[in-house]
């Protein structure tokens, strides 16, 4: 029986990919070169949490107003100056402290500065996804891109060591600006939004709302986004935790952290291909919470012991991207093409402040008892609002499922009613007439 061969990956896909995977190992290095030149100047831990702050801050601030600007804006353009923006802060930072400025006090500003970029380049992009990449290939195209993005976050952890060691922290800033450099110069590339595609899109666009007039409600984008903000909670509280359970807990040195960093970035190399087996059998909400619902098992076993954690922890991280994949393509599905950018700077914002409320908490949590709950508490967060969104999402699929069978049936009746009100038949003798001429089933 021959198949249908999915449609092949366009210019756009083929260059977002690797400029996915370039603009994530630039920003590991820089947060990792910044956060080095912090600690050794201050010598305390405060000083690299400012410092995260600092990178925080611009993003829940701003990531609403860039969200608005990318779909007012050709989200391209606008992809382009955040990385020639942040490649002239990476610059800047180097040429700063050769000028005799205070290591801190640079790091500070120009992680900053990058922060802001950040927030522009987020959902610029990802609206740039939604508008060039067809719907038929936005899962595969997110499949390929978690890969880019924890192959760009493994080789930024395992290469920024050693490049301090070997050569010092300048030597990485300037390759963190090629790196920017690099990823403006492959959306470069992409090319402008082809003036044919532009008028398909818009046609498409008017059957859309057509046909959400049909439809119970608009489409549930609050509460995809909920189910896509889990991963920024797990992110942010757990590379928190983890350092205190390894260094605490386990009583381990810091040089087991880079083994499970690596573990956890090997097992997320193959969630594409997870994604692909689990999602063909099953709905996109239904992957996503299989996805948490097994990471949350198995977040909880790696507090047993050091090499239970080290044995789990590949398998957690396939778990937890394949969830992430499936709620970043249904958000994005369902995102109206010309909302995007909004869509998603609102869900970057919320998302910050969600994970960096739980941490908070968490952290109070633990302080006062020991690490592994924590652990505990953080799986019980993502059992709980993975399994009230997903029930509350597929409720609602049903409720648009069932007004569509209405109105289809309506559009059937309508015709349908109207010859017998022509021939003189009352509404009450059609329907006996129909009884009659049909048999019953058995």
């Amino acid at each position: 029986m021959s198949t249908i061969a999915p449609p092949r990956p366009n210019r756009a896909e083929r260059l977002l990919i690797p400029a996915t995977f370039i603009t994530n190992l630039g920003n590991g290095i820089q947060l990792t070169a910044a956060s080095y030149l912090v600690f050794t100047e201050a010598n305390t831990m405060l000083a690299v949490s400012w410092l995260m702050i600092a990178v925080t801050i611009p993003q829940v601030a701003l990531s609403l107003f860039f969200g608005k600007l990318a779909d007012r804006f050709d989200r391209r353009t606008l992809a382009m100056v955040s990385d020639l923006a942040s490649a002239a802060a990476a610059i800047g930072l180097p040429l700063w402290l050769a000028l005799g400025g205070n290591p801190s006090t640079v790091s500070y500003v120009a992680s900053f500065i990058l922060s802001i970029s950040a927030a522009l380049f987020f959902p610029a992009s990802n609206a740039l996804i939604k508008e060039r990449i067809p719907e038929s290939r936005l899962a595969q195209f997110n499949g390929n891109a978690e890969i880019a993005i924890q192959a760009g976050t493994l080789a930024s952890a395992a290469l920024g060591g050693w490049v301090i060691v070997w050569v010092g922290t300048t030597s990485l800033f300037y390759f963190n600006a090629i790196t920017f450099l690099l990823s403006a110069v492959l959306l470069f590339f992409i090319g402008r939004r082809p003036a044919g595609q532009a008028l398909t899109e818009a046609a498409a666009k008017a059957a859309s709302a057509a046909a959400a007039k049909l439809a119970v409600s608009r489409p549930p984008l609050a509460r995809l986004a909920v189910l896509y903000i889990i991963g920024n909670i797990v992110i942010i509280v757990g590379n928190s935790i983890m350092l205190v359970l390894v260094i605490e807990g386990f009583k381990s040195n810091a040089g087991y952290l880079g083994i499970v960093d690596a573990l956890f970035g090997i097992g997320a190399l193959f969630a594409a291909w997870a994604f692909k087996k689990i999602s063909s059998k099953a709905t996109v909400l239904k992957t996503a919470l299989i996805g948490y619902l097994a990471f949350a098992v198995l977040l909880s076993m790696e507090s047993i012991h050091l090499y239970a954690m080290m044995a789990v922890i590949p398998f957690a991280a396939i778990a937890f991207c394949v969830a992430r994949i499936s709620a970043r393509t249904a958000l994005m599905s369902a995102a109206p093409e010309e909302k995007t950018g909004f869509v998603f700077g609102a869900t970057n914002a919320f998302g910050l402040a969600a994970g960096t409320t739980a941490v908070v908490l968490i952290s109070l949590l633990v302080d006062s008892t020991n690490v592994k709950n924590g652990f505990y508490a953080l799986s019980a967060l993502v059992v709980v609002i993975a399994t009230i969104t997903v029930i509350s999402l597929s409720k609602h699929d049903r409720e648009v499922a069932a007004a569509a069978a209405a109105a289809e049936t309506e559009s059937i009746a309508g015709p349908a009613a109207e010859p017998a009100a022509a021939a003189g038949i009352s509404e009450p003798a059609a329907e006996a007439e129909a009884r009659e001429s049909v048999p019953a089933k058995v």
